[in-house]
């Protein structure tokens, strides 16, 4: 059953706009969130390896929340992350983001130096100490620190408002794990694509899905085609989504960056990636249309 004001589903790990405008933001924004909302996604996981968070400073960061706030409707989940290398910048975006409503906190462990239990229980109690709903960002291949399950249940002693957990290990064993030990006393998102139809069929609360920005629509067939009882077709969908996924590696290039690029394929100016990260070519552009185009007639979904 889902838990209290927390859907079940897909959310995705929204993609950030690059325009210096602010009008030129918000419309780009606006209608990236609408394409989402009615492509049937549950809600948005922002700032974080594909909002490109911890790229931006922390004013660009509390203008993007600020918009994201005002455009997403009430009734939807809005989880922010405020990772950041300085506790102080945490501190600081978390107060702005509670200021604005946006009460579902995310933050990885600290960044850079090495992080052990102690060092875990100081980072997020102090962002426990706000009103907030806590949840713990698992990304060890980003972080060098991996937030187990076992870690999670010990933070929790003194941690009340610790209520969830986003995992990005790309691990089987990792969500049935994170299934089996945490799922009753905290929301569970887990967030590597290759595994959409492994977080429904364990039964994770949420998938949290970056390619999503480009390919909402499969994302979401996948789970209306596990629902079904179609695990037949909910498996092609998700070697479909894999095939686009396996682009970011032909390109060598970060999964967002591929994105950003499906999405001007698709008619969606949200500009360039933040520096240092750089753009496909128009040559690559052509490629992963006709990607994109193969993949939807593959899995039947006009767009």
């Amino acid at each position: 059953m889902p838990k209290p004001g927390l859907p079940r589903g897909i959310l995705t790990a929204l993609i950030t706009p690059v325009h210096e405008k602010e009008d030129t933001l918000r419309e780009s924004l606006s209608r990236l969130i609408e394409f989402q909302l009615k492509s049937g996604i549950k809600g948005f996981y922002t700032l974080g390896t594909y909002g490109e968070g911890l790229l931006l400073p922390v004013s660009k960061r509390k203008k993007i929340i600020s918009l994201i706030a005002d455009l997403v409707p009430s009734n939807y989940l809005i989880i922010n992350n405020v990772s950041a290398a300085s506790l102080e910048d945490s501190l600081e975006l978390a107060k702005h983001s509670i200021e604005l409503g946006v009460e579902n906190i995310a933050s990885l462990p600290p960044l850079y130096y090495k992080a052990g239990m102690k060092e875990l229980k100081n980072y997020y109690g102090r962002l426990g100490k706000l009103e907030c709903n806590l949840f713990v960002y698992n990304n060890p291949s980003k972080t060098g620190v991996d937030v187990t399950p076992s870690i999670i249940k010990q933070l929790k002693r003194d941690i009340q408002n610790l209520a969830g957990v986003k995992d990005s290990t790309g691990s089987v064993e990792r969500v049935i794990d994170i299934v089996s030990n945490l799922l009753e006393d905290f929301y569970v998102g887990i967030a590597s694509d290759s595994l959409i139809l492994d977080s429904l069929i364990y039964g994770a609360d949420a998938h949290i899905c970056g390619v999503c920005n480009a390919i909402p629509e499969i994302a979401v067939e996948i789970v209306k085609s596990f629902e079904a009882g179609d695990l037949k077709r909910a498996s092609r969908l998700q070697i479909l989504v894999a095939k686009f996924r396996g682009l970011s590696k032909e390109y060598q290039v970060e999964g967002l960056v591929l994105t950003k690029a499906a999405l001007k394929v698709r008619g969606f100016d949200i500009g360039l990636p933040a520096e240092p990260l750089n753009a496909l070519s128009e040559n690559d552009i052509i490629a992963v249309k006709e990607v994109l185009d193969n993949i939807y007639r593959e899995a039947g979904i006009k767009i």
